[in-house]
């Protein structure tokens, strides 16, 4: 058995309660920074690169357990850039890093977005939006070059996250971007919100006058972020607004960087949570597991278990991806390797002879330890809302219960 980070709870009475450790909200880790060029901007990115999980994940549609995703602009086609219109979904459907935009415009999202054209476009549009006014071109510069990104009509975008090159909804753990000439403080700020709408936090961009400003914010106390409203300045582009006159603070975007997209929902079996089931088997002989990836394709080989031992699926932490786990059904008891923390917990419920059926009985989005009793017809669960038991007869000696784990 693999013992890291264990949580043994063994308790006396006949049906033990399960106490797993909670997630303690650890305060979000804000990362700030302001200057006249890139360079002074660079260190604080980095940063941010690195509370992501460091790695840079490849744009091939595939989905990874860890590491981040940017978005910079650069490779956005002439066609999709400036005069032309950019796609809210060009990076979830052209370019797969699971980002999706939408604006408060009057405009739908087909014509709501503009990327800048770059020194070499066919239509010779001036660089840095001097195509929308010529000043623009002297206040912007860009954190990478050539392009940078603005919502038409508009200071408002929100941006959603997805698998990549999917529907299926997910959550990253922290978002950043960074602005280039912000004037005010109070005009440029990034609201995360969680599943549920429930907003995590809101965070202002630091003032850099005619230069670069960045602001990431990443949560590593078990919250997730399944949207981020960007809010650029207090005047959206347009030919004769001038920055600075009259108030007027317009601004631009350039690099996005978040965590890597996860599978907002669990699915059966996602091991990576990317909102596909991976094809797993678990070796009783060599008491391990081995999962095939469906977001990497790649294969994962984790010992963990006894000889005897029965694998079990789940998502017992609620971070929505599946436990490595298993009952043991000699003594009843039950393995979990929780996939959020990489801690072990165990538990004693049941006993010989009962079979195993975890599921989500209380509706609290985790998976419940639970067994059904062959000689009286009754489960038993525990909850993971609150660590306490019920159980409620249905069936009778003979019948076998639906999903239960295959106990020899």
């Amino acid at each position: 058995m693999m013992m890291q980070n264990l949580v043994r709870i063994f308790l006396l009475s006949s049906f033990p309660l399960l106490v797993f450790v909670h997630s303690i909200f650890a305060a979000p880790v804000v990362r700030q920074g302001a200057g006249a060029n890139a360079a002074a901007i660079q260190g604080v990115v980095d940063q941010f690169r690195t509370d992501l999980g460091g790695a840079l994940n490849p744009n091939n549609g595939q989905s990874f357990t860890t590491g981040r995703r940017e978005i910079n602009w650069d490779g956005v086609p002439d066609n999709f850039s400036s005069p032309n219109f950019f796609p809210h979904d060009f990076f979830n459907v052209n370019s797969p890093r699971g980002a999706i935009f939408a604006a408060t415009t009057p405009f739908d999202n087909a014509s709501s977005f503009f990327v800048s054209a770059d020194s070499s476009n066919p239509t010779n549009a001036a660089v840095r939006f001097g195509d929308i006014d010529p000043s623009y071109a002297s206040i912007f510069q860009t954190f990478s070059p050539q392009r940078l990104f603005i919502a038409r009509n508009t200071t408002v975008l929100s941006v959603s996250f997805f698998i990549p090159g999917t529907k299926i909804p997910a959550t990253v753990s922290g978002f950043g971007a960074v602005f280039t000439d912000v004037d005010d403080s109070q005009n440029t700020l990034v609201k995360f919100y969680d599943v549920d709408g429930k907003i995590l936090g809101t965070y202002n961009a630091p003032v850099a006058d005619n230069g670069l400003s960045f602001l990431g914010v990443s949560f590593n106390g078990g919250e997730r972020v399944a949207r981020v409203e960007i809010v650029s300045g207090n005047s959206s582009l347009a030919n004769g607004k001038l920055d600075a006159a009259n108030g007027i603070d317009v601004i631009a975007m350039d690099d996005f960087i978040y965590g890597e997209p996860r599978a907002l929902q669990f699915h059966p079996n996602d091991f990576d949570g990317d909102g596909f089931a991976d094809a797993s088997v678990f070796r009783p002989s060599a008491a391990t597991f081995f999962v095939l990836n469906s977001g990497s394709n790649t294969v994962s080989v984790l010992p963990f278990g006894a000889h005897g031992d029965i694998p079990i699926n789940g998502d017992f932490d609620g971070d929505s991806r599946a436990d490595v786990a298993i009952y043991r059904p000699s003594v009843g008891e039950w393995w979990i390797n929780r996939s959020s923390t990489g801690q072990t917990s165990a538990v004693q419920f049941g006993q010989n002879g009962d079979k195993p059926v975890p599921g989500d009985f209380d509706k609290d989005g985790k998976t419940d330890v639970a067994f059904w009793r062959p000689s009286n017809g009754f489960y038993f669960v525990l909850r993971s809302s609150n660590n306490s038991f019920f159980s409620f007869p249905f069936g009778s000696n003979g019948d076998l219960p639906v999903g239960a784990a295959i106990v020899p």
